[in-house]
C-alpha cells in the first residue's frame, strides 16, 4: 500500500510505503486522513499536522502517459541517486464512446418530438407550420463533445496524479500518437497513392460502392434496382464509410430491413478507425497544453513496442506507460543506463469513469392498458397499447390483436373494453436515486463500487462482488466521475 502525504501548509510531499509510521502518527493525533482508504486498494492522502517540508529532496518524478480513446495508461517513477523506483501505475477506462451514444439518443428523441409536433399541427391547422432555424446563431467550436471529453479525461488523470506528487519536481513523457489511417487500411500503400484515396475518380460514395460491387446484389437474386445498404445501420452507430456499405437489390433490401434474412456480409468494426481519428485530432492540442504546465517529452509507438518486447512485458496500457516514461523520441534514454538499482513497488490503481449527472427526469413509462368490464378478475389486463410497439413482449397482445381474437370467437359485441391511458412517471428529485454508478457501498461481502442499480428488482450490481440485494447494502460515499475501482 502507498500513502500520499501533505504537510501542515498543504505542501505535497513524497509518497511513502512506511505505513507503520503513518499509523502511529494517526494514533497520536499528529496526522489525519484527507482522502481515500474507504475500500481495499484505494490509497489514502494523509496530512501531517505538526510537520512542514522545508527543503525538497533532490529527485525527479517521471510520469508516463499512454493516450487512448477507451483506455489511458499511466505510470509514475521516482528517480534519485542511483535508484529508479516504479511507484504506481494503472489504467483509466473512459466513457468517451458513451458521449456519442448519448448524443445520438438525444437526437433521436428530438427528431421524434419535432415530427410529432409537425404532425399535430398539420392535423389541427391542415398545414405544418414552418419555424426558422435557430442553430445558425450558435458559435462554432474547435472540437466536438467527444473530443473535449477525451481531452478532459487525460487532463483529469494528470490532475489526480499531480495532486499527490510535487509538480515542480516532475517531468511528463507522453506517446505522441499520429495514426496513418490510410496505411492501416492498405499496408502496401505507395507515396503517390495518399493523394488518391479509394474513392478517387468517383463523384460520390454511392458510385464507388456500385462500381466496387460490379452493380450486382451480393445475394445475386436479381439485377434490378440496387440499393446501397449500411451493413451496420446508422441508428446503431454505423458509419458512411465504404467499408460499411454494400449493394443489395430491392428484394434483398426489404428482407434485410424486415429481419427476415441476415445481411450478406458483416463489418468487423463499425467505427474501426474512428478511435484513431479522434485521438489524432486531440493529440496536438493536448501536447501543447501540457508543455505550458510541465516539461514534456514525446515518444512514439514503434519505440514503445520495441522496448516493451525487449523487456518481455505483456501488452497492456499500464506497461506501455511504464516504457513511455523512460523513453524519448530516440528510444530508451541513455542517461538512465547509469542507474543500477531498479525496483517496482507493485502498486496498481485503476480508474473508471461514471456519469456525473443523471439528467433524465422520466422515471418510467406505463403502457396504455385495456380491461374487460364484468370479468371476474377486474385487475387482469387483456391488451397493451392500441398497436403493438417495437420491443413489446410477445406474450402481451395489443388492442388490435385482442379485437381480432374476439371477432374470430364472435363475442366482440358482447364485451365492453375499458381503457386506462398510459402515463409518464417523473422522478420527484435526484434524492430518489438511492444508488448511482460510482458510489461506494458496504455489504456483507465487503466494500465495492456500484456498477448499476436495478430499481424494480431492488438489486445492486458491483464491480467486483457481483449482484447484491439492496437491503444488505449501505452507502458509504457519493461518488461519480473518475473513480478508483
Amino acid at each position: 500500500m502507498i500513502v500520499f502525504v501533505v504537510d501542515a501548509n498543504n505542501n505535497i510531499g513524497h509518497p511513502t510505503r512506511r505505513c507503520e509510521m503513518i499509523r502511529k502518527l494517526l494514533k497520536r493525533g499528529e496526522a489525519k486522513v484527507l482522502k481515500g482508504g474507504l475500500k481495499p486498494g484505494q490509497p489514502i492522502v494523509v496530512k501531517l499536522i505538526k510537520k512542514t517540508f522545508s527543503k525538497p529532496i533532490d529527485c525527479e518524478f517521471r510520469v508516463g502517459i499512454d493516450p487512448g480513446y477507451k483506455h489511458i495508461g499511466y505510470c509514475v517513477y521516482k528517480i534519485y541517486n542511483t535508484n529508479v523506483i516504479k511507484l504506481f501505475s494503472g489504467e483509466l477506462e473512459t466513457r468517451t464512446s458513451d458521449v456519442k451514444d448519448n448524443l445520438d439518443t438525444r437526437r433521436m428523441y428530438r427528431n421524434t418530438r419535432r415530427g410529432n409536433h409537425r404532425k399535430n399541427n398539420k392535423r389541427k391547422f391542415k398545414v405544418a407550420k414552418f419555424k426558422h432555424p435557430i442553430w445558425k446563431n450558435r458559435s462554432k467550436h474547435k472540437f466536438q463533445p467527444t473530443h473535449w471529453h477525451l481531452i478532459n479525461s487525460h487532463s483529469n488523470l494528470l490532475g489526480w496524479i499531480f495532486d499527490r506528487i510535487p509538480l515542480d519536481q516532475s517531468k511528463l513523457h507522453i506517446e505522441y500518437n499520429k495514426f496513418d489511417i490510410q496505411k492501416m487500411v492498405n499496408p502496401n500503400i505507395q507515396k503517390w497513392q495518399y493523394a488518391k484515396g479509394m474513392q478517387y475518380g468517383f463523384e460520390n460514395t454511392k458510385l464507388y460502392v456500385r462500381n466496387r460491387d460490379n452493380y450486382q446484389c451480393k445475394q445475386y437474386v436479381s439485377n434490378t434496382v440496387n440499393h446501397v445498404h449500411h451493413i451496420v445501420w446508422k441508428s446503431n452507430g454505423g458509419s458512411d464509410s465504404p467499408l460499411n456499405l454494400i449493394l443489395l437489390c430491392s428484394e434483398c433490401h426489404k428482407k434485410v430491413h424486415a429481419n427476415k434474412v441476415a445481411c450478406p456480409t458483416r463489418s468487423g468494426s463499425v467505427n474501426k478507425y474512428r478511435d484513431a481519428g479522434v485521438l489524432n485530432s486531440c493529440m496536438k492540442h493536448m501536447f501543447a497544453e501540457y508543455e505550458n504546465i510541465i516539461p514534456t517529452q514525446d515518444t512514439y509507438g514503434y519505440i514503445t513496442n520495441a522496448v516493451r518486447k525487449q523487456w518481455g512485458l505483456e501488452k497492456t496500457h499500464a506497461n506501455d506507460a511504464s516504457v513511455i516514461a523512460i523513453c524519448d523520441s530516440n528510444g530508451f534514454m541513455e542517461e538512465l543506463r547509469q542507474y543500477t538499482q531498479w525496483s517496482d513497488e507493485d502498486v496498481t490503481i485503476n480508474f473508471k469513469q461514471y456519469r456525473r449527472n443523471v439528467r433524465n427526469w422520466v422515471h418510467r413509462y406505463e403502457d396504455r392498458k385495456y380491461y374487460i368490464d364484468g370479468f371476474s378478475n377486474s385487475r387482469k389486463v387483456f391488451a397493451w397499447n392500441r398497436n403493438r410497439r417495437s420491443g413489446q413482449d410477445k406474450k402481451k397482445c395489443s388492442l388490435t390483436e385482442l379485437k381480432q381474437k374476439l371477432i374470430s370467437k364472435n363475442v366482440l359485441h358482447k364485451v365492453k373494453i375499458i381503457a386506462k391511458p398510459g402515463r409518464t412517471i417523473y422522478r420527484k428529485s435526484h434524492n430518489d436515486m438511492l444508488f448511482k454508478p460510482g458510489d461506494i457501498i458496504r455489504c456483507p461481502k465487503g466494500v465495492d463500487v456500484v456498477k448499476s442499480w436495478a430499481t424494480t428488482q431492488r438489486r445492486i450490481v458491483t464491480e467486483h462482488l457481483g449482484e447484491i440485494k439492496q437491503r444488505y447494502c449501505t452507502k458509504i460515499l457519493n461518488n461519480s466521475g473518475m473513480c478508483i475501482i
